[in-house]
């Protein structure tokens, strides 16, 4: 998620072109196309179909790409922090998502569940209206590890807490409990994006 007080600042931002907009709007574009260029390497090859799903859209630069790829994108959110006046999310009140069952082919859910009151169970929304479901999750391996991925997270959000953080295992104990499959999955760590430094981890799941 954006920092809001940065998104509301954007103007002449559009699918179509940014042309139109002000240095600093252009500025907050190409560093969160970056972000969602650099999050291609990681789910590309991973996404099947092209209806897809993006779940918890927040700066709207996944979408964006995304649809530049020529898939068939519905993004929803919570809020409206979109970067792009003509990208909207559909709103919904965070626990049932507004769509049948297996309506997409796949779902992405890219660092968003630990900003949710209940992760799991917006995972398995997603997962009952996507046949596939692309997760990349802030992760951590120890003490030490959590302070530096909650703090730079914080920071970059521009936040004053501490969201809810699960290591690999629990995700997994999760993903489990439900019966699903993980068709692929990896961790790795990584600064200069967006972020001083971020563990993850991407659970690729049918």
């Amino acid at each position: 998620m954006p920092i809001p007080l940065f998104v509301k600042s954007t103007r002449g931002l559009s699918q179509k072109s940014v042309k139109n907009a002000d240095w600093f709007s252009k500025l907050i574009h190409k560093i969160m196309l970056r972000k969602a260029v650099h999050i291609w390497t990681h789910i590309g090859t991973q996404i099947k179909g092209r209806r897809i799903l993006d779940v918890g859209m927040g700066s709207g630069s996944i979408s964006y790409f995304l649809n530049k790829k020529g898939f068939e994108v519905t993004s929803v959110d919570v809020s409206n922090l979109s970067i792009y006046d003509d990208l909207k999310p559909v709103l919904y009140d965070g626990h049932r998502l507004p769509f049948k069952n297996n309506e997409f082919d796949t779902a992405v859910i890219i660092h968003v569940l630990h900003h949710c009151d209940d992760g799991p169970e917006v995972l398995v929304e997603a997962k009952r209206v996507a046949k596939r479901v692309v997760l990349i999750e802030d992760t951590f391996r120890n003490k030490w590890e959590w302070l530096l991925v909650a703090s730079f997270d914080s920071l970059t959000n521009g936040e004053l807490w501490w969201h809810k953080y699960r290591k690999v295992s629990e995700w997994k104990r999760i993903i489990k409990r439900q019966g699903w499959a993980i068709k692929d999955s990896n961790e790795w760590s990584e600064s200069g994006i967006t972020s001083p430094y971020g563990r993850y981890a991407m659970f690729v799941i049918e």
